[in-house]
């Protein structure tokens, strides 16, 4: 009899145990269900580490679940625009998403994604997750709408041969060295850095013009960069194109603009912390040569830049700042998004815990060149060197958002084209262009 009570018990646990999972453990996917991904990476044909890793991870996820992932490619440039415009036609979505956090207000703005906030607190993932990251998901009503996976900062690489001291931090510091590096090395530029498209404003401008005392939003999300700070940042860039400081390469589309630094003739180059998967090979002033890349498990050393660093060849440094003030890096953080719309929300969950594990954040960040968001993936091994410490330094003492306009991509790119615009062409009036491209922008948002 005591025998029996006791099955019964124990069967009764078992039910509560299974029940409570069901509640607070993975979602009730069924197993052997598809789901279908967007991501900016290429897992049929990879090309770096971070297609290498979407690859491994979806064979690992099916291998693990007995559930499938299906993977669509989507430009890096354009992944947000096709979500928003997929969910606002009633098209085909996916069920979970690659999203941008600085795309949050957008997506906010339109009901591109749906409100995770009461299932991502019962997960058991949600307190390892910094703090920082889920408020760059968090939409303006306080709903967390996209969980994020790391964060990545915005820096610049510099040749020790041109600044055997450390890079100048300031733009009169940036430009007095300029003239003299010029003088030794006629054919080298001090700077490049990527102008002429909208990344141009997250890598490059919007730091220096909050470093400046100034914004290119106001609270509302319109555009406000018609100001004095702007104006400053306008007229250093334009010292340093008319001067020839800057690589010609810096108002060229796509990723020409890296090239200069990879042959070691400029002297420093705005960067994300990402940028190491794909600045290779590289060859130092010097002409020494460093070539990398992944094959087993993951090791910065591995890669060029890594080698680089190691060799004391290449360094980083915070952003440059205004004199007097202080640097600004955009954090960005990379996220996975369920768009309104999804047919397999349950699944879309299953992905999403499995990606919030300790062993997958670390896989993901350390491909993807970022900091992972969970406590316990950011203590492990890989993110303890130099390198890594260097970039949780940058991102703690100078990191803040990027700028919240309503339609993101239609108020940086106007932005972007108005600075390139007055850069280029010294005759024209610099606030009297910004002012048009703000009124531009602002009168589309009524």
């Amino acid at each position: 009899m005591k025998t029996a009570k006791s099955l019964f018990l124990a069967v009764c646990l078992a039910l509560i145990a299974s029940l409570a999972f069901g509640a607070y453990g993975a979602p009730a996917a069924a197993q052997g269900s598809t789901i279908q991904v967007w991501t900016k990476f290429n897992d049929q044909n990879p090309q770096n580490t971070q297609d290498k890793w979407l690859a491994q991870m979806l064979s690992e996820y099916k291998a693990e679940t007995g559930n499938t992932a299906v993977n669509t490619f989507q430009p890096f440039d354009q992944i947000n625009a096709k979500l928003n415009v997929a969910v606002q036609s009633k098209g085909e979505v996916p069920d979970v998403s690659y999203v941008d956090s600085q795309q949050v207000g957008f997506f906010y703005q339109n009901g591109t994604l749906q409100d995770l906030t009461e299932w991502a607190k019962s997960r058991p993932w949600y307190a390892d997750v910094d703090p920082a990251a889920l408020a760059a998901c968090t939409a303006p009503d306080g709903k967390l709408i996209c969980i994020p996976s790391h964060t990545a900062a915005l820096f610049m690489y510099y040749w020790t041969d041109f600044y055997p001291n450390g890079v100048p931090a300031t733009t009169d510091e940036f430009l007095a060295n300029a003239a003299k590096l010029k003088e030794a090395r006629p054919n080298a530029f001090a700077f490049t850095g990527k102008l002429a498209e909208k990344v141009s404003v997250e890598r490059f401008y919007y730091g220096l013009i909050k470093s400046f005392g100034g914004d290119v939003v106001d609270a509302e999300g319109k555009a406000a960069w018609a100001n004095e700070a702007t104006v400053k940042v306008v007229e250093f860039v334009r010292e340093m194109n008319a001067k020839g400081y800057m690589a010609k390469e810096s108002f060229a589309p796509a990723f020409d603009n890296e090239q200069p630094f990879m042959r070691g003739e400029a002297g420093a180059f705005v960067a994300g912390t990402y940028s190491y998967v794909y600045l290779t090979p590289i060859k130092a002033p010097d002409g020494t040569e460093f070539k990398g890349e992944i094959t087993g498990a993951f090791d910065p050393k591995a890669l060029s830049v890594g080698a680089a660093l190691e060799a004391g060849k290449l360094g980083f440094a915070p952003p440059l700042a205004a004199p007097g003030g202080k640097p600004y890096s955009v954090l960005a953080a990379s996220a996975w998004g369920i768009p309104v719309g999804a047919k397999n929300v349950e699944g879309a969950k299953a992905f999403i815990d499995f990606q919030m594990t300790t062993k997958q954040n670390i896989a993901y960040s350390a491909a993807y060149g970022a900091l992972p968001v969970m406590k316990s993936a950011a203590e492990a091994p890989e993110f303890q060197g130099p390198y890594w410490k260097g970039v949780a330094k940058i991102q703690a003492e100078f990191g803040g958002p990027a700028p919240a306009f309503v339609d993101y991509d239609k108020g940086i790119t106007l932005l972007a084209d108005a600075l390139v615009k007055v850069i280029t062409d010294p005759s024209l009036d610099i606030l009297a262009e910004l002012t048009a491209a703000q009124d531009e922008y602002n009168a589309g948002l009524q």
